[in-house]
């Protein structure tokens, strides 16, 4: 350890009462003289402890100097008041955290550090006005009083005091392990454990001293805790951290599914697929707030463009639809006074078809029709059936064929079904049964369906051509 020479520490004390004694007289402006004062006064509480002999005589002499240049600043008043304006915000500031340090734990700890908070008041602060310096210094007097009737109890009661605090901190670090052992998983659960566990460490810190012998044995345990839990709070968020960038990834794969959409000329057979987007979408959690707000607002910008599209085509379409509605009326009209020959019939089709949009009371109507007028030129139901799918084969637009398509495989799904069951109830029948007139309306049925079933597989065909 450096030994202290007191004797040198001596000789740069009275350097400074020189250099303080000089200034008064020194050719610059007031306030470089200030400035200069609050240097010397720095270094001189820098200084280490002079001989014992000498420290009452040096002290009396630098505050005698330092008086001294504080006259000599009354004589500039303005200086004067902001100094003392300054001492007194200074040591009001002394005053608050010497109150803070009244409810630590360690009571050795705050006495000491009420020292050095003193010594600033006394030593390194000016004076202040008279009418607060009364005031100020009972303030000061009543917290040292409080302080010093704390350590004392302290010392009186220090192994109880001690062994509390030691169980205190137990009870923390308990709690700090069950916040390790919980297994929740969601960010906003890990949001509030860690708040949980910052607040348990400053409790910790804060309990005050703990008996000797358990010093070593707390420290062992305190950092074991910290060390587990910020593992565990590091695996998390850099788990969190991959969760993050494959949603983001999800994210930017549905903005491009919806852009993909928008490219379509035909909206109104998409829009399954985008409501089907949008509640994926509401399923992409977590993502950081930010980047899911700018995502957000990409991706419901391209779904309000879609439906703006959509909408416009329905308006398009009722208009269509209307003067579609309107011409098929017409030929159906038409065809009440027909009496022309098989391509001329074939010829109307088309022109039906064509018409674009279809109204399902008006196509029904038009076929009985039709099928009635073919009757007549002598043709029968599969012949018929055969003219008016190549018809449409022709003429439809591939939007058409699908719907006509989606419609038979409809028809279809039923027929089968009808069948299967019909089948199955050929298995209530006994042998003896044969000649039942029951039994023979089933054959009758079943046979039908497998017909029209047949039928149906080949206008299919014919669509797909």
């Amino acid at each position: 350890m450096k030994k202290i020479d007191t004797n040198q520490n001596l000789v740069e004390k009275e350097i400074l009462i020189n250099r303080l004694k000089n200034l008064i007289d020194d050719d610059i402006s007031v306030s470089k003289k200030y400035q200069e004062l609050k240097k010397i006064q720095n270094s001189w509480f820098k200084i280490g402890p002079v001989p014992r002999t000498k420290s009452k005589i040096i002290w009396n002499n630098f505050q005698h100097h330092i008086k001294n240049f504080y006259d000599y600043l009354h004589l500039n008043r303005k200086f004067k008041e902001i100094d003392l304006e300054h001492n007194r915000i200074q040591k009001e500031k002394i005053l608050l955290h010497a109150k803070d340090l009244i409810n630590s734990n360690d009571k050795i700890k705050i006495w000491k550090d009420f020292q050095r908070l003193k010594k600033r008041w006394n030593y390194e602060l000016g004076p202040v006005e008279k009418k607060f310096e009364k005031e100020l210094n009972i303030k000061l007097e009543e917290i040292e009083n409080e302080i010093n009737k704390s350590k004392k109890h302290f010392e009186v009661n220090k192994d109880s005091i001690l062994e509390k605090n030691y169980d205190d901190i137990i009870v923390l670090l308990e709690k700090g392990k069950s916040l390790i052992e919980d297994k929740t998983e969601s960010l906003k659960s890990w949001q509030k454990r860690i708040s949980d566990f910052e607040k348990i460490k400053r409790q910790i810190l804060n309990s005050g001293p703990i008996p000797k012998t358990l010093n070593k044995k707390f420290w062992t345990d305190y950092k074991k805790l910290i060390k587990e839990f910020y593992s565990q709070k590091n695996s998390f968020f850099k788990n969190l951290k991959k969760i993050y960038s494959d949603n983001i990834e999800k994210q930017f794969s549905l903005i491009n599914e919806v852009e993909k959409i928008l490219d379509n000329d035909n909206p109104e057979s998409l829009r399954s697929q985008i409501i089907s987007i949008q509640k994926k979408w509401k399923l992409i959690k977590p993502v950081p707030y930010k980047v899911n707000k700018k995502n957000w607002l990409d991706f419901k910008s391209k779904c309000d463009i879609f439906f703006k599209k959509l909408n416009e085509k329905k308006n398009f379409n009722s208009k269509e639809l209307f003067e579609s509605n309107e011409k098929q009326k017409s030929i159906i009209e038409k065809l009440n006074s027909f009496n022309g020959k098989q391509k001329d019939l074939e010829k109307i089709i088309e022109i039906f078809i064509l018409t674009s949009v279809s109204n399902s009371k008006n196509v029904k109507i038009f076929y009985n029709k039709i099928n009635s007028l073919f009757l007549n030129l002598g043709l029968n139901n599969l012949e018929i059936e055969k003219i008016i799918t190549e018809i449409k084969a022709k003429c439809m637009n591939s939007d058409q064929i699908n719907q006509e398509i989606n419609t038979i495989n409809q028809r279809l799904d039923i027929l089968k079904k009808e069948l299967v069951q019909q089948e199955n109830n050929l298995s209530f029948f006994k042998e003896e049964s044969k000649e039942n007139k029951l039994l023979e309306k089933v054959h009758k049925k079943i046979n039908k369906n497998k017909i029209e079933i047949e039928n149906l597989n080949k206008m299919k065909k014919s669509l797909l051509k």
